[in-house]
């Protein structure tokens, strides 16, 4: 529940970094970015559509313990994450950090990277809420509705929640993770409750580097990193929170670690009331399925008619949160002058990068359209395609966001402390270089198919970093003036 401060927010009227009009100040707190971010990864999209996944075509059993280690590296990543965003406050998040790290060519790829992994996703699950929606609404009312127009719908409710106050965005929020993670831990209830397979013969395995090591590791820990987009989000919103030195942190290791033993107890259950040998078996004959038929089993059927509403809710949750998340790069990319400088303002009397929301929809609707025009399968290429390679983006940007992070605490002396500054951005690139390397080379498997598809989309990968690099040559080129400027707007350096 909201308290008496996040219910009626005070937006103050302060200045970016620039000396122009920003984001309103104080309007959201600690509980209120960890909806926005756990929102992202959608729980229960992650419980029913990839776990299935996960188990049939990944590590099996060892779900569990792929979820837990994912969030122990993800944990690690975000100490100096974290400690970083106490020195830097910027709705930019990943390119203010590369930008000081790294440098401005650097900054603006990650920009540009950022834009197109966030704006990847948000297509993803566009798709995917227009699939399910349109399949619910055909199953219970027997009419048909395309998707497209599902997807068009839900894009207006995003952009309707985006040009208002955060706040608005986040209390809808509020009521849809609650209704979305309710539904699971009724689910996890029901299992301790009434599986059919007894309590006391529960095994550990999930959690044996036996298990978790085993079959295609890569596939488990590709896929199980993606169930964690957005909770580097936290930063985004840290022009607009209340204290930010403080809230940033807490939300993020708040997240991180929530997302993590949520899935891993879910995991854990559900590999265990279905039987360890037949988790695998079961994975690939049932599919998408398999935890509609673990909550019949469990709780009947009333339950998982709610499983099937919402998790159409929960896709608008995520929809809502990158939406948020794109508008909010554009917003910090104009506000400096690098693209549009339109872009970088914000509504006269709601303070939100209203102009930037209106055009962060209209790139992803030029693509639903295009993908409508020619009769594409929403859940198959929609879907599955642009999940894949955002996903593949955002590993990049933290792998990149780490290296930079280690490099701007070399640099400066803002913070000496060892582990958060030194050993654990080390242990941080360490951890997701693997990660990288499995979502670069197995884009086949997030994609569902290899060859000129598979090509297409690494190739959109490397090109969306390499023309912001491009981008900040040519602007040293013709402005250096504008150029010595993109270091000196990324908000806070002590």
């Amino acid at each position: 529940m909201l308290n008496n401060d996040e219910r009626q927010p005070v937006a103050t009227v302060n200045e970016a970094p620039d000396g122009s009009v920003g984001l309103a100040r104080n309007q959201v707190g600690v509980l209120g970015i960890v909806f926005f971010v756990i929102a992202a990864a959608s729980p229960l999209t992650v419980v029913v559509a990839l776990f299935p996944v996960i188990i049939g075509a990944g590590n099996g059993v060892g779900i569990a313990g792929a979820f837990a280690l994912t969030a122990v590296v993800l944990t690690v990543f975000a100490v100096g994450y974290v400690a970083m965003s106490k020195h830097i406050t910027n709705a930019g998040a990943f390119y203010a950090f590369i930008t000081r790290g790294l440098g401005r060519p650097m900054g603006l790829g990650s920009a540009s990277l950022a834009i197109f992994g966030y704006n990847a996703i948000q297509l993803g699950v566009i798709g995917g809420f227009g699939y399910y929606a349109s399949e619910f609404i055909t199953r219970h009312t027997g009419a048909v509705i395309p998707w497209w127009v599902l997807s068009f719908l839900v894009m207006g409710a995003s952009l309707f929640l985006g040009v208002r106050q955060i706040h608005v965005g986040t209390r809808v929020l509020a009521v849809l993770l609650t209704l979305e993670t309710g539904i699971i831990l009724l689910l996890d209830v029901g299992i301790l409750s009434n599986s059919p397979t007894p309590i006391s013969d529960f095994s550990l395995e999930p959690f044996a580097p036996s298990a978790v090591f085993a079959g295609a590791i890569g596939v488990a820990l590709m896929f199980a990193h993606a169930s964690f987009i957005g909770f580097e989000g936290t930063a985004i919103y840290g022009e607009e929170a209340k204290d930010p030195k403080r809230t940033v942190p807490r939300a993020t290791y708040t997240a991180v670690i929530l997302m993590g033993a949520f899935y891993s107890v879910t995991a854990f259950l559900i590999v265990n009331t279905v039987g360890i040998n037949n988790a695998v078996g079961l994975a690939e004959t049932e599919g998408g399925d398999l935890v509609f038929a673990v909550s019949n089993s469990v709780l009947g059927g009333a339950a998982t008619e709610a499983f099937q509403l919402l998790i159409i809710t929960a896709l608008f949750a995520a929809i809502l949160t990158f939406h948020n998340n794109v508008a909010r790069y554009l917003y910090s990319l104009g506000r400096q002058g690098v693209i549009w400088a339109r872009l970088g303002t914000t509504h006269p009397t709601r303070q939100s990068p209203a102009l930037a929301c209106y055009v962060q929809i209209g790139m992803v609707a030029i693509v639903v359209a295009i993908f409508a025009l020619f009769g594409l399968d929403p859940y198959t290429t929609l879907f599955t395609w642009w999940t894949g390679v955002g996903a593949a983006a955002i590993i990049l940007l933290q792998t990149l966001a780490s290296i930079a992070i280690f490099v701007f605490f070399r640099r400066s002396d803002v913070d000496k402390r060892p582990w958060n500054t030194f050993v654990a951005p080390l242990l941080g690139i360490a951890g997701l270089l693997p990660f990288l390397w499995y979502a670069v080379t197995g884009m086949d498997v997030l994609l569902g198919g290899g060859g000129w598809l598979q090509t297409i989309f690494t190739t959109m990968l490397f090109a969306s970093l390499a023309i912001g690099i491009i981008g900040a040559y040519l602007i040293k080129a013709r402005s250096p003036q504008r150029y010595a400027q993109l270091s000196s707007t990324l908000g806070d350096r002590i």
